[in-house]
């Protein structure tokens, strides 16, 4: 049940939840967006509680993500299960902290450009996101466990449901370079497959 509220300016009317829309503007770009507050049915008066602003903060870093070309907080969540990760396990991969991806998955805060880069690289190149979790100290089980056919992934992200699988990548592999007569460096990897 949600808690009634009395409007704290006239202590008489009842504050009633709204939703307008505010114009932003951030680095050229303008958008209209969705702004939570309350207003007293009594006096008129408008106030957003802790929980408003929360809620506009939020939707204005999304907008800010959107703009600088970073991943959205709903775009790493994806990826983080695409990956078969816990919150825990992405932040010991690829650091932030240990609640980095709670914060950045709800658009708390927007990661750095570098963070979205190297998760990015991470979800093209499995050989990349191989290399991360074996440097990062993820511990073998949990690898083997990740390889393995028989591999329950649904009992370790609850938030999958039956009909989501993590999505295939593709499969590196190192071209021979012609004019050198060496293998290739990392700008001449070729997908396959």
């Amino acid at each position: 049940m949600k808690k009634i509220s009395t409007c704290p300016i006239c202590e008489e009317g009842i504050l009633e939840a709204r939703i307008g829309t505010n114009e932003v503007e951030y680095k050229g770009k303008g958008k209209t967006i969705p702004m939570h507050y309350s207003e007293c049915a009594c006096c008129g008066s408008e106030q957003a509680s802790s929980s408003d602003l929360r809620k506009n903060k939020r939707l204005m870093i999304e907008f800010k993500k959107e703009v600088d070309g970073l991943l959205t907080g709903k775009e790493l969540k994806e990826i983080r299960i695409e990956l078969v990760l816990t919150q825990a396990d992405a932040a010991k991969i690829f650091g932030g902290g240990p609640v980095a991806f709670s914060k950045y998955e709800a658009d708390d805060v927007a990661q750095a450009e570098s963070m979205d880069k190297l998760l990015r690289l991470a979800h093209a190149v499995p050989e990349a996101y191989a290399h991360l979790t074996h440097n990062s100290g993820y511990t073998k089980e949990v690898e083997q466990e990740i390889s393995s056919e028989q591999w329950n992934w649904k009992q370790f992200i609850p938030e999958l449901n039956a009909t989501t699988k993590p999505k295939p990548r593709p499969v590196l592999k190192v071209i021979k370079s012609k004019d050198f007569g060496h293998n290739a460096g990392y700008g001449d990897l070729q997908a396959v497959g």
